[in-house]
Parts: C-alpha cells; structure tokens; sequence
C-alpha cells in the first residue's frame, strides 16, 4: 500500500538575516519577543500543513495561543499586525480566508519543484505583484575566454626568456545572466535539502 501524498513541508528555510528585515523588527518593536515567536508559529503551521497557506478560521487563533501558552486576543491583534507589515497577504485573509505570502509561496515552489506540486492558482500570488507593474527582464551577458597564449623569446640572446601572455574577451554561445546574485547556488542547496528531507518519507 502507498504512502498518503504528503501535502506540506517537513522544513523550511529561515533566512539568516530575519532580524536584519524592517518588518520583523516592527513587529519585534511592537510585541516583542511574543510577536517573533506568533509569527514563526504560523510559519510553521503553514508549511506543516499545506506547504503554502493555512485557513484563518475562528480556531486558528486559539490553536496558537494554545501551542505559544499566549492569550488569543494577542494572538489575533499580532496577526493583523503582520499583515499591516505585509508578511501575509492582505487579499488573500479578506477574499479567502487563508494566510500566506509571495515570499512563503517562493520557498514552497522552490522546495517543492522537484516534487511536481503546483499552487492552487485561486490562492497563487503572482511574482509580478511585488514588482508593483514594473516588468522586468533578465539582460544575458554573453562573455568567453579564450585560451591563453603563451610565446617564449628569449632577450638578446640571454637565456633569460620573456612570457607574453593573452587573453581575448569575445562572442560566445554560453549566456550567463547578470542578476543572479549567488541564488543559483542557493537554490541547489535547498534542492539537495528538500530531496534529502523527502528521503525519509
């Protein structure tokens, strides 16, 4: 007998510089420690649960407070606050009831690419959005190297040999683009995560 298709995440990546983010340290400002720990919370429901969204029902408020040991109406007032700060989306919450993000539905495609699980396109945010209509395209930067050449002469009859080395920039068929700012290799590393946690499903 086959295994249940298991709909969310046994991890997700949590950026290094989370306190680094302006609207963490407004929610830090406003509820402290407390706020950190509701948000992380949800965080891990929602991946624990779909991989990309939760419900927001009347229960989801008291189902944190009972795992954080907070007062509901904390934990409600804390949620509206984060999506005042834009950590989830308000257009989901108020059309859809379900809390996510653009940055958790990132990592949940990221994470779950090779796995073939797709967003339900009724809760997907589109990528554009966070770019306000601004569309914009990668620019390919064509570069090649081509081998060194290396000519030995010796110098008025010295045994002394000079090295005149060369190197060409030109037109090539390999297309490298500029914007990458090392995420390819970020996202091998959560690809070799994501098929090492799957392993053991």
């Amino acid at each position: 007998m086959a295994r249940p298709l298991k709909k969310g995440l046994g991890y997700f990546p949590l950026d290094t510089d989370l306190y680094s983010d302006r609207k963490i340290q407004r929610l830090l400002r406003k509820y402290g420690c407390k706020g950190i720990c509701i948000y992380l919370a949800i965080l891990c429901e929602i991946y624990r649960e779909k991989g990309y969204y939760i419900s927001y029902d009347s229960d989801f408020c008291f189902d944190i407070s009972v795992i954080l040991g907070l007062d509901e109406a904390t934990v409600s007032e804390a949620v509206l606050y984060c999506i005042d700060l834009q950590l989830f989306d308000r257009e989901l919450l108020e059309y859809r009831q379900v809390l996510s993000s653009l940055a958790i539905q990132r990592r949940f495609r990221e994470i779950s690419k090779r796995l073939g699980i797709k967003i339900d396109p009724d809760l997907e945010i589109p990528d554009n959005w966070a770019n306000e209509g601004v569309i914009v395209a990668e620019t390919p930067v064509i570069a090649t190297e081509t081998p060194v050449s290396v000519t030995k002469t010796p110098e008025n009859g010295n045994q002394n040999v000079n090295v005149n080395q060369s190197t060409q920039y030109g037109k090539s068929n390999e297309t490298r683009f500029s914007d990458d700012n090392g995420e390819a290799a970020r996202r091998e590393e959560l690809l070799r995560m994501a098929e090492e946690a799957t392993r053991s499903c």
